[in-house]
């Protein structure tokens, strides 16, 4: 492994890659995170690429401790430069309040994510409480579904929900399970990788000038899009087979050590 002069821009997951959730409570990779601002700095381009809305990134306290130069949001669902959004996908209305409905059906809660926050169909349950629970955040207020512009949804479901409910959602539906009670919903794919694309577009970079960091299957996409793909050493075996690299884990600052090896 050496340095390479050509990469110009960093794409870098957040949970479990710069969030160490081994931690009780959950503890920030500081030392990653003051190196990355040293590679803002000396001009290399950080964007956070995460599964997060933007509300999430907001309310963990993520851009208090450091300012990327943008951000993918909802898996390549939005994508921000500095305050400026310059591409979104939106949800048709119609599937959102079919999803509703089917939600109700089955006495389950969904989360409507809008462009800069989000609301719940009906109060919060034990699902919801125990979600939020793991991954910090305030629980948001109960709206009504119907007339709503999402990007995309939560569904508050158990796994053995999944045969049920899924074969009733339109076939081309995002649908991804990450948690035993949470799914990530949307009528247009969600993927890190096209959020990737669109940000190397806007820079008229190419996959040569890119890497990218991450622990979860979800980041794999991004792999695909750029030069280097790393894997955290905390990461799922999956995606270790598709990196280009594997550094340390979360808790023994894995972001920085690979860094510090790759960029010039």
């Amino acid at each position: 492994m050496k340095k390479d002069p050509n990469i110009q821009i960093v794409f870098i997951d957040i949970d479990c890659t710069l969030l160490d959730h081994s931690k009780k409570p959950s503890r920030f990779d500081i030392s990653s995170i003051k190196y990355l601002k040293r590679l803002i700095n000396k001009g290399i381009k950080v964007f956070l690429c995460t599964a997060r809305p933007y509300h999430s990134v907001e309310q963990i306290n993520m851009l208090s401790l450091f300012t990327p130069t943008g951000i993918i949001y909802s898996n390549g669902g939005s994508v921000f430069i500095g305050e400026k959004i310059i591409y979104k996908t939106i949800m048709d209305q119609k599937e959102f309040e079919d999803l509703c409905a089917l939600a109700i059906k089955y006495h389950v809660n969904v989360e409507g994510i809008r462009e800069k926050d989000c609301f719940l169909i009906s109060p919060a349950d034990d699902r919801v409480t125990s979600l939020f629970a793991i991954y910090p955040e305030n629980i948001p207020p109960v709206e009504d579904y119907h007339n709503q512009e999402v990007i995309g949804a939560t569904l508050f479901a158990p796994k053995e929900l999944d045969e049920e409910i899924r074969p009733l959602l339109p076939k081309d539906f995002y649908y991804y399970r990450y948690h035993d009670n949470g799914v990530d919903v949307a009528s247009i794919p969600h993927i890190k990788g096209d959020g990737i694309n669109i940000v190397l577009d806007f820079y008229k970079l190419n996959k040569d000038n890119a890497l990218a960091i991450g622990d979860d299957t979800q980041d794999i996409a991004m792999f695909k899009e750029v030069k280097y793909g790393i894997a955290m050493g905390n990461a799922k075996d999956e995606v270790k087979k598709e990196a280009t690299y594997i550094t340390k884990s979360v808790t023994s600052h894995g972001v920085k050590y690979i860094l510090k090896k790759l960029i010039k």
